[in-house]
């Protein structure tokens, strides 16, 4: 039973309490039918890691949420039939969403043209490119995957591997041209080098390499990227120890987000799996990234700009809770803070059992518990902050195999008026959060300058993004190569990026900067954060007043204990000055 995951042993339990017709024992799950049933079974199986499954068992109470959506989509897709990822909000089993499938030709018998080699920007790269190229320090937008490769490391196979995966993927050798033109369009190089340093730290101790990797993080984003050269990426192997190695990969977020980072890491890890065996590489064909330009292309602009218009038109104000982003379209990349909490006690396996009795997503709570937050910050009832969407439709063939930067982050508007029920409230989010789906890819610049807002004045300064898109490389990865102590750098221009990662324990992760937030009250923000969630799981059927007071109170307590503490470190920082000066005299 402990080697089970939380959605394994829910349904083991599930299934043990319930009894058969007769009362003699368990009742077996109902089987599928039909072909559709059988196809739909087994693709929910494999993606929500099941080992048993009943037509009649709920999408939600099985830990569905709408990243699994778009896989799910995406892999009925390939075996040729067709849903929307609403299909299975609305349906939610297995027999229901069966009922709603359509045969077509699977995804792979259809002819895929080649990828041009010269396009337009995707919604998320607009904005980026605007801020890059606008006077922004070199290291805005600046990415860095940092972890700790054990086992054989072979230098040779290393960069041979690396080189195979960029000769194979047009989307890690594109740069980009703006130069008098009217439209920027990325353009693919035919080839391109990969740059690999290597250093030696051997000589130094735990303490002297950490300070290293600190002070070299800080030179490498300020080399920045000449964004008309490909690629726009570099590796460096910091040398630990005979069998440790710490790898820097830097690259620029114009070319790639974290769904796709996790797609060119499996890529590089079979190529080196390959290459230390003596066999020929072997990189997936996976879809250009202008085949979801092209799918935007058929996309109704009207019906985007009505939306957005509908969303966001009325009394609400731009909400903020620190300094601006940005100023004249600039980005400054400072060092980020970073705090990190994670949820006490049973709170992630309370919030998860909660929604999958309540048919709501996890997502859906963790925002509702942020919006109430910043509703009580802002003594406003009415929020808006930004939300990343993974930008991949569920109905575009091969979306989840796509490279490139399909992310967006859009404004996510949320009432918290005290009145509320908590569970209907929510309810309310996660149909809102359904329809955003729907127009998710609108560049962010485009709506703010429909509502009649400019460039920099933005209608939020936090953004918050849930870490759920699936992970294909990460500890305990077999092969030669042992992938460990995973951590990424990234500047958004932002004074508060909240990172969520939901799973066995709730994690969060907030990248502020620090001469506009201080680290005190963004810790005092997540405790307050944890206790509405707390709040929230634990009254469903009570007004939103209730959470909403609790954090309130919290907020306040942790702010005064950070203040107390200041006062006593200034205390004693005093009290060391005079000594010292009194030895001096």
């Amino acid at each position: 039973m402990a080697r089970l995951s939380a959605t394994k042993r829910e349904l083991l339990a599930r299934w043990l309490a319930e009894d058969a017709p007769d009362g003699d024992g368990p009742a077996l799950p109902a089987e599928p039918r039909t072909e559709a049933e059988r196809t739909l079974a087994a693709i929910w199986q494999e993606v929500l890691e099941l080992d048993r499954l009943g037509i009649d068992d709920d999408y939600f109470a099985l830990g569905g949420d709408s990243v699994h959506a778009i896989v799910i989509v995406a892999k009925l897709e390939q075996a040729g039939w067709r849903i929307t990822a609403q299909d299975l909000f609305d349906a939610s089993t297995v027999r229901a969403v069966a009922r709603r499938a359509t045969r077509e030709a699977p995804a792979s018998a259809r002819p895929r043209p080649p990828a041009p080699d010269a396009y337009p920007l995707g919604p998320m790269q607009e904005g980026m490119l605007y801020h890059s190229v606008g006077g922004s320090s070199p290291g805005a937008y600046l990415v860095q995957v940092c972890c700790l490769l054990t086992g054989p490391l072979d230098p040779a196979v290393f960069g041979a591997a690396w080189q195979a995966v960029l000769a194979a993927s047009p989307a890690l050798r594109v740069s980009f041209d703006w130069h008098e033109r009217t439209q920027p369009r990325q353009v693919v190089a035919p080839e391109a080098e990969l740059t690999i340093d290597h250093l030696d730290w051997r000589d130094l101790g735990e303490a002297d390499r950490a300070a290293a990797l600190t002070a070299f993080l800080d030179r490498d984003r300020a080399r920045g990227f000449d964004l008309s050269r490909a690629p726009l990426l570099r590796l460096t192997l910091l040398r630990e120890s005979e069998t440790a190695y710490r790898c820097v990969w830097t690259h620029h977020h114009l070319i790639l987000d974290g769904w796709s980072q996790q797609l060119v890491l499996a890529d590089f890890l079979d190529c080196y799996r390959a290459l230390a065996a003596g066999e020929r590489p072997r990189v997936p064909d996976r879809p250009a990234l202008s085949d979801y330009l092209e799918w935007l292309g058929t996309r109704d602009r009207a019906a985007d700009e009505r939306f957005w218009a509908e969303q966001l038109t009325g009394p609400a104000a731009a909400t903020r809770i620190a300094g601006p982003g940005c100023v004249n379209g600039q980005v400054v990349a400072v060092r980020r803070g970073a705090v990190t909490l994670t949820a006490p006690g049973t709170l992630a396996a309370e919030l998860d059992a909660f929604c999958r009795r309540n048919g709501l997503t996890v997502s859906t709570v963790l925002y509702g518990g942020w919006a109430l937050l910043l509703a009580e910050v802002c003594a406003r009832p009415d929020v808006v902050f930004g939300v990343t969407v993974s930008g991949r439709p569920p109905g575009l063939p091969g979306a989840t195999e796509l490279v490139g930067l399909l992310i967006n982050t859009v404004p996510l508007r949320v009432d918290c008026a005290p009145d509320d029920v908590v569970l209907p409230w929510l309810h309310a989010l996660q149909q809102r959060l359904a329809g955003m789906r729907e127009h998710g890819h609108v560049p962010l610049g485009r709506i703010t300058r429909g509502l009649g807002l400019s460039w920099g004045a933005g209608l939020f300064d936090t953004i918050v993004v849930i870490e759920n898109f699936p992970t294909t490389v990460g500890p305990g990865a077999a092969g030669p190569l042992r992938v460990g102590e995973v951590r990424t750098v990234v500047d958004e221009g932002y004074p508060l990026v909240l990172d969520i990662v939901p799973g066995d324990e709730l994690r969060l992760l907030a990248r502020h900067d620090p001469a506009r937030l201080p680290a005190s009250h963004v810790r005092a923000l997540l405790d307050a954060l944890t206790t509405c969630l707390a709040a929230l799981v634990a009254d469903p059927a009570g007004p939103l007043s209730t959470p909403r007071t609790l954090l309130t109170r919290r907020h306040a307590q942790h702010l005064e204990r950070e203040r107390r503490a200041d006062r006593a470190r200034a205390g004693r920082d005093l009290k060391t000055a005079r000594r010292t000066a009194m030895d001096e005299e």
